[in-house]
């Protein structure tokens, strides 16, 4: 198959694509559209977002085509040995998975907007490319020359993205034995000195925790934005991190950058590499169901921060916050009272990145981080430092290339095997049971030789087991804690606060109830346009609450 790729008006955000395709022998031609992209667990429905998609015969002749499911189109081709199909892609949002145009860049992630034939999905690809003079590509993908790049199968397109750009800011160096690139598409003044001092350190620490890294190069593509941004996307290849605001890129959000890049590089083994039996191959088509999450997205967001402390990139202080960070995500979720993270795991694909409802779902990434803290502690313990969850995760690694897979039992046989312990409880009673971590979390952290206070928040909202955010001005009931004083007091999610003993809310919720804490308190509550008052109970230990980690 082989693309052309061009663009009229960038600011109206239509991408042009034009595909040839071999159809010797063939009576009806399958074109399947990805449903959904690895590193993002639900379903994408990225064919809404095609326009004019036509289908053509050697003459120009117009093509009988249908639909047969909402991504898959069935194209009547059987008197031509070639045919040609023309769509636009609309692409307007900007994040780490999505395909944009605008006037300073095309930026395509292939598994959005490229098509291929379920029939032959090992067939070859081209793509050229027409750019503007000063445009410059940026893809792990083979480049041909002529703006051309290359796959040799759907599955390496699939895992390129590409950047065209005549402004992005790149570098590259050797680390290991292995091509290192970075790429900085928008705003932002790139301080190289510092990032490939940081980057090197912990990139060369994660080669040597597998003790070889699987490819000879890797991309790193920066898309930085004046608005706050936070997202990344792990491929084999490449990364993409969407990443905002510019000016605070390398100050307040340095330890962002840090952290997110380090996650997506571990996926190069975690993920890419070492996969669950159930999601190898990837099927683009549908839902890629499983309920081990705990290690594809939980191990990732342990071992990101981990190995940045490991490796001297972050203090132990700043490893401390990211560990706060995932205690209130826990701590601060109901859902871990109704919802094991492997039956969490699983759901992904029906609830999405959303909150979802009240005390429904739990975090892949903040419980399986959790717990594989909880399983490094375990194996520390057990023996005497000499081995961790490192260990484990390389032996999982095939030590190449080559894609390894694994199910329940093999990981917990592989804990099992490096630390000489059982780990049947905490599969039964925190992966695939819902028991309460606190006491797992004692106890691992005093591996390390921390420990951890729980001190009360100085949000008053907060100590009532209430969090709320704004909207034009309306203070709105985001979540309420079960059992807590504002639970008790009957407050639900998405009510509207008006007001606070008869003096209006708008972003002061906070000051009103810290003005009032010794007085009674009743809120005048504005649920589904009725308005009502609700009597506030007494604050109890119930709360959300912040978490403060020492050495002991």
């Amino acid at each position: 198959m082989k693309y052309f790729v061009s663009y009229s008006h960038p600011e109206k955000h239509f991408i042009d694509f034009k595909l040839i395709i071999n159809t010797k022998d063939l009576n009806i031609l399958k074109l399947q559209l990805p449903a959904w992209r690895p590193g993002r667990y639900e379903l994408g429905n990225f064919a809404k977002n095609i326009k004019d998609f036509n289908a053509f015969g050697a003459n120009n002749e117009f093509l009988n085509f249908s639909k047969k499911t909402k991504d898959l189109w069935l194209i009547e081709c059987e008197k031509f040995d070639k045919i040609v199909v023309k769509y636009s892609y609309y692409s307007s949002e900007l994040n780490a998975g999505s395909t944009y145009l605008d006037q300073n860049q095309i930026y395509i992630n292939p598994v959005n907007c490229l098509f291929f034939n379920p029939d032959n999905y090992n067939s070859s690809y081209e793509i050229a490319f027409d750019l503007h003079q000063d445009f410059k590509i940026y893809s792990s993908l083979e480049n041909i020359g002529n703006n051309t790049l290359k796959a040799s199968n759907f599955e390496e397109l699939a895992d390129s993205p590409i950047i065209a750009s005549d402004s992005a800011q790149y570098k590259s160096l050797t680390i290991n034995n292995v091509n290192f690139s970075f790429c900085f598409q928008g705003e932002v003044k790139v301080d190289w000195d510092i990032l490939i001092k940081d980057f090197t350190s912990f990139i060369s620490y994660q080669i040597k925790l597998f003790g070889s890294f699987p490819h000879k190069s890797f991309l790193f593509l920066f898309q930085i934005t004046p608005y706050s941004a936070y997202h990344g996307v792990e491929h084999h290849h490449s990364t993409v991190i969407l990443l905002g605001p510019s000016y605070d890129i390398f100050k307040n959000l340095y330890k962002e950058l840090l952290g997110v890049s380090s996650h997506e590089l571990y996926h190069v083994w975690n993920v890419k590499g070492i996969r669950p039996k159930d999601m190898l191959p990837y099927d683009y088509s549908k839902e890629n169901y499983t309920n081990m999450g705990y290690v594809t997205e939980g191990v990732t967001t342990y071992m990101g921060d981990r190995i940045l402390f490991e490796s001297g990139v972050f203090t132990l202080e700043q490893y401390f916050k990211e560990l706060n960070k995932l205690f209130q995500r826990h701590f601060h979720n109901d859902g871990r009272n109704h919802y094991s993270v492997s039956e969490s795991s699983w759901d992904t694909w029906l609830d999405g990145y959303v909150q979802g409802i009240p005390g429904r779902k739990v975090s892949i990434y903040a419980e399986g981080a959790l717990i594989a803290l909880i399983c490094d502690a375990k194996i520390r313990k057990a023996t005497k430092h000499k081995k961790t969850l490192h260990d484990v995760m390389r032996k999982m690694y095939s030590g190449s290339d080559q894609l390894s897979s694994y199910d329940m039992e093999l990981y917990k046989s592989n804990l099992e095997s490096v630390s000489g312990e059982s780990f049947d409880a905490i599969f039964s009673e925190i992966i695939y049971g819902k028991k309460d971590f606190k006491n797992y979390l004692i106890e691992a952290l005093k591996v390390f030789g921390w420990d951890f206070s729980i001190k009360t928040a100085e949000n008053i909202c907060w100590q009532y087991g209430i969090k709320t955010y704004n909207k034009d001005k309306k203070v709105i009931v985001q979540n309420v804690l079960e059992n807590s004083a504002g639970d008790k007091s009957l407050i639900v999610k998405e009510d509207e606060i008006i007001a606070v003993n008869e003096f209006c809310v708008e972003d002061n919720f906070d000051n009103w109830l810290g003005y009032f804490e010794n007085d009674e308190i009743v809120l005048k509550v504005n649920r589904n346009g009725k308005i009502f008052d609700l009597k506030m109970k007494t604050i109890n230990d119930n709360q959300y609450f912040n978490y403060k980690f020492t050495k002991e």
